[in-house]
């Protein structure tokens, strides 16, 4: 009697532990699905930029040049935002050329900004530092451009080079299923 109790004891056990993962589960679910429609770190940088674009904007009113500076600088970013967040939120399956245009949007944006605060930061800088600071804004945009357009990154030669190709690993295949989590 004893053995039937226990193992009864044991299937109850069991049975609740399965009930709890299928809740933690189905928990992770909502909070993930919540997650993907609201992400509290987008929102929270959106406040803190747009608090940022309204404090300078209130205390670039009297030069209509900061203002403007202010106001682009600001429908840039969340352009250049938007632009990214669609970019990852396309499939394997979108149109290659949908997702070409939109790295050309992303490119274009990134280029004027840089271009925006290069020319904003050289009207303070003494004309040595003006070249550096055109220097570096150019490299960036040119680098840019190469990563985006010209750069067909191998993927099968970045796996040789990480040594991550088809090859078995020993030490992954020698643990157990609980050990591999």
């Amino acid at each position: 009697m004893d053995l039937k109790r226990d193992t009864a004891t044991v299937a109850a056990g069991a049975d609740s532990i399965c009930t709890e993962l299928q809740f933690q589960e189905q928990t992770n679910n909502r909070v993930h699905r919540l997650s993907e429609r609201f992400d509290f770190f987008h929102v929270i940088t959106f406040l803190f930029l747009t608090y940022n674009a309204v404090l300078s904007s209130y205390r670039s009113r009297g030069n209509p040049g900061d203002l403007a500076f202010v106001i682009s600088c600001y429908g840039e970013l969340i352009l250049l935002f938007w632009c990214l967040k669609r970019y990852e939120n396309l499939g394997a399956d979108a149109p290659v050329e949908h997702k070409y245009r939109l790295k050309v949007v992303v490119w274009i944006l990134t280029t004027l900004l840089t271009v925006m605060f290069a020319w904003r930061v050289s009207q303070i800088m003494p004309l040595c530092l003006k070249i550096v600071v055109w220097g570096m804004s150019g490299s960036v945009i040119v680098a840019g451009f190469y990563a985006f357009f010209i750069f067909s990154g191998d993927v099968k030669g970045a796996n040789d080079y990480c040594k991550l190709g088809d090859e078995k690993h020993e030490l992954y295949d020698s643990l157990n299923p609980e050990e591999k989590v």
